[in-house]
């Protein structure tokens, strides 16, 4: 396969991002075709990003034999049924996050990438960005010594009147805690370098009126045997944090990609910059990836069971917020192991 021809199914705003992304790319992949209900947006990208071809459903993009793999970029409520679909008609899926809106639906997803030998791959963006690639460098490396604890924050302005009624509703898959939330439990999880066993939180609408949450606070115990926190707030008014602070044995790291963007390294009292690479292109390395396990066929970073994992935190830690005890996850005590049988990349795998 010499180039990775794409359709994208979803013309929303996040949609720009994966095309700016692939443009980047341009020797690797294309955009072959979108897939929207309305007109306007399918011209308004085809005209944009020069894309030839445009289709009024996913199951019309779907019979297009030129298409190789597709990113579902659509309303979390309908990643499962996209995902199964784009599987079943042999084409390789990037699924938005948060994965889907059950466990049942991600082993659907799982079982049908299996099924029909694609590569399914979850948009965790926070694996990707240039700060998450220099953290996690640092942090592999050894130099800070054994990791001791972590605490990410997402706090943000949730923009209420901006949002659509999906995002506002934990019926279809919305709210705070499972829109950005999952940001901050795939970045936590990925940085303990660790499988989570139990969760105990605190979840509610504390800053506006909407069927969904708008904040959460999660303590997450992991199976290496440490704990980390994960804070999710979408507040009325406030100032935005974004950061990811871990305390390790010999010195501490902090990160952040959104509002303030650094990498910092904490040794003998004080805190240093350090320097990262920042592709042009939000999700550059997102889409790099991505390509290079299709092309060489191997197992995604990010990949259907990560995201289902990182699914598994999420709800049950609502199910801490509703019980008000801490939740052991359905893995349990038993680690997760990889079923794929595929071989992985040497620059980014399951921690």
């Amino acid at each position: 396969m010499s180039k990775l021809r794409v359709g994208i199914i979803g013309c929303g705003g996040i949609a720009r991002s994966h095309c700016d992304a692939i443009a980047q790319l341009r020797d690797q992949v294309e955009v072959l075709a979108v897939a929207d209900l309305f007109e306007e947006k399918r011209r308004e990208y085809m005209e944009k990003y020069s894309i030839p071809k445009g289709y009024g459903t996913h199951t019309e993009l779907l019979k297009d034999d030129d298409i190789d793999a597709v990113a579902v970029t659509l309303g979390h409520q309908l990643h499962h049924r996209l995902t199964v679909d784009a599987c079943n008609a042999g084409k390789h899926v990037l699924v938005e996050k948060p994965m889907a809106i059950s466990l049942e639906q991600c082993d659907d997803m799982i079982e049908a990438a299996s099924a029909n030998g694609v590569k399914l791959m979850v948009g965790q963006t926070q694996h990707f960005y240039g700060t998450s690639l220099k953290a996690k460098e640092i942090l592999d490396s050894g130099e800070l010594g054994p990791l001791v604890t972590a605490v990410c924050y997402m706090s943000k302005k949730w923009g209420f009147s901006g949002r659509p009624p999906q995002y506002r509703s934990r019926y279809h898959g919305g709210g705070m805690w499972l829109s950005n939330g999952v940001h901050v439990v795939d970045r936590l999880t990925w940085v303990m370098a660790s499988q989570a066993v139990s969760v105990s939180a605190s979840i509610g609408t504390r800053a506006h009126y909407q069927a969904g949450d708008d904040s959460a606070t999660a303590f997450i115990r992991y199976k290496n045997g440490l704990a980390g926190v994960a804070v999710s707030v979408g507040y009325a008014d406030g100032a935005p944090s974004y950061e990811c602070h871990v305390i390790c044995a010999n010195g501490s790291l902090r990160f952040s990609q959104h509002g303030e963007k650094f990498v910092k390294v904490g040794k003998d009292d004080k805190w240093e910059d350090v320097p990262f690479d920042d592709p042009p292109a939000q999700f550059q390395n997102e889409w790099k990836a991505f390509v290079e396990a299709i092309q060489q066929d191997i197992e995604p970073p990010a990949h259907g069971e990560w995201g289902r994992h990182i699914m598994e935190i999420l709800f049950a830690a609502e199910e801490s917020a509703i019980t008000g005890q801490e939740v052991l996850l359905e893995s349990g005590l038993n680690w997760t192991t990889q079923t794929s049988g595929s071989p992985i990349t040497r620059e980014h795998g399951w921690v």
